[in-house]
């Protein structure tokens, strides 16, 4: 906790405790004023009287939807400057309850969805389909609301997209938005994640060239194909057609190349529902924004188009409960649950197969004639005489066995050794090196075989 900075356009206020570090600042809590957060610069950040110019520009041009009207916050938009005479700088921005929002990749990605950390918020467990075309028809407000305000969202990621307990959504970090203030200068966003990036803009120095709204309405397709199709990005996850190796993201979106779109390369994953099942308005406008917005981004569907499109949907359930459009031929959900279940069950019939092709790799047990002919005790296995060989340190067995009838060991010298004598000799010593030798290299082979069918499996299955 850092205590006692004075804030003079609060009066007597205070900055309170730090709620979080980040790259270019640090936001605090405000004392006697629960409505609002300040981010305070680090004093080296790199071009900070720029970045005062922008926060000072974008307080005098509040967004006119960036609150609802029963005061969820739709922009975290900097309300007032911190310009201090010790040098700070920072801004005054609207406080978003936290408690019960979640990062848009927490609902989006099904595995989050359904397992939450037990430290965050366990009401996304409870999320249907439903609830996601709701999420989307938010996400296209708070678009809409940004663009009004003359400002492109720039950075648009998942983690800049709040979604509270009432679907409702925020965008944050508006500080980094690319902004053009009331005399036409523009502010620009020099930063962005590949994975939302705009095809027009994969080899441009984004620090240097503004952006257009239609870079953010790239983003927010992908952003709704991943609400609606299982988690699944539509340049990432997919089955490629063509030889070689799966290309970028980047450059799967610059040819129009997206999974189970029109004439793509890259089809659906079979563990992704095809676009094919969404109603023909929601298809029609990934065609659109991702196939026709290759090389025409003016094509894309606006926010609007898309939040008209998503309210349309009707939903029925499936005979297991899923919800899926009423006009939809099948349950993808059904099909993905199937296609798991037979993975699985592929998968424990190879693992059993292996196993026993393992155990078969074991030498059956068999004994041999004591060779010392005073010995009348039953003879051990062979996997009884490897357990003793690596214990006693590979003695020779005549030896071992005159040490446990406590007599010295047979000696036959040579001059009375017959032919069918040395011959018995040498055979059992080559059958003694045969079992120190051979035995292990099976197990060692078995081992090897069983690990090489454990990568094969792992790999077809997709786990």
């Amino acid at each position: 906790m850092e205590q006692g900075t004075d804030v003079d356009q609060l009066g007597s206020a205070s900055l309170g405790a730090v709620i979080a570090r980040a790259g270019e600042g640090t936001i605090y809590e405000v004392d006697s004023r629960h409505d609002v957060v300040a981010k305070v610069f680090h004093p080296e950040l790199k071009g900070l009287a720029e970045k005062r110019a922008k926060i000072s520009a974008m307080t005098r041009l509040p967004p006119p939807l960036g609150t609802q009207p029963d005061g969820f916050v739709v922009l975290a938009w900097p309300s007032k400057l911190i310009d201090e005479p010790d040098g700070r700088t920072g801004f005054l921005m609207p406080r978003i309850d936290t408690s019960s929002a979640v990062e848009i990749h927490c609902i989006s990605n099904p595995s989050h969805r359904a397992d939450p950390r037990p430290s965050t918020p366990q009401w996304t467990k409870h999320i249907t389909w439903q609830h996601l075309l709701t999420i989307a028809s938010n996400l296209c407000l708070a678009v809409d609301a940004a663009h009004q305000a003359q400002a492109v969202i720039g950075d648009f990621q998942e983690r800049n997209i709040l979604v509270s307990d009432t679907a409702r959504v925020t965008l944050v970090d508006c500080d980094s938005f690319q902004f053009t203030d009331d005399a036409g200068r523009q502010f620009l966003c020099g930063v962005g994640r590949p994975e939302f990036t705009a095809p027009e803009l994969a080899d441009v120095d984004l620090r240097q060239h503004p952006r257009e709204t239609s870079s953010d309405l790239f983003a927010l397709a992908v952003h709704i194909h991943l609400l609606l199709m299982g988690g699944n990005h539509p340049f990432l996850r997919g089955t490629w057609t063509k030889p070689g190796d799966q290309p970028t993201a980047l450059h799967l979106a610059s040819i129009g190349a997206w999974a189970g779109g029109p004439g793509s390369t890259l089809g659906s994953h079979s563990l992704a529902p095809s676009p094919e099942f969404l109603p023909l308005g929601l298809h029609r406008l990934f065609v659109k924004a991702f196939t026709e917005g290759a090389d025409r981004p003016a094509a894309r569907p606006s926010a609007t188009e898309w939040r008209k499109a998503l309210l349309a949907v009707r939903l029925i359930e499936c005979r297991r409960g899923h919800q899926i459009p009423v006009d939809s031929a099948n349950c993808p959900w059904c099909a993905i649950d199937n296609e798991r279940e037979r993975r699985r069950r592929t998968l424990t019939s190879l693992k059993t197969t292996a196993n026993q092709q393992v155990s078969r790799t074991e030498p059956a047990p068999r004994s041999e004639a004591a060779p010392n002919p005073t010995n009348r005790s039953a003879p051990r296995s062979v996997a009884s005489v490897a357990g003793t060989q690596d214990r006693k340190k590979a003695i020779p067995k005549t030896f071992r066995q005159a040490a446990a009838n406590r007599r010295p060991p047979k000696v036959t010298t040579q001059s009375t050794t017959t032919n069918a004598d040395l011959s018995e000799q040498v055979g059992r010593k080559l059958f003694t090196l045969f079992k120190l030798v051979a035995i292990p290299g099976v197990l060692v082979i078995a081992l090897v075989t069983l690990w090489i069918f454990w990568v094969v499996i792992s790999r077809l299955v997709g786990v």
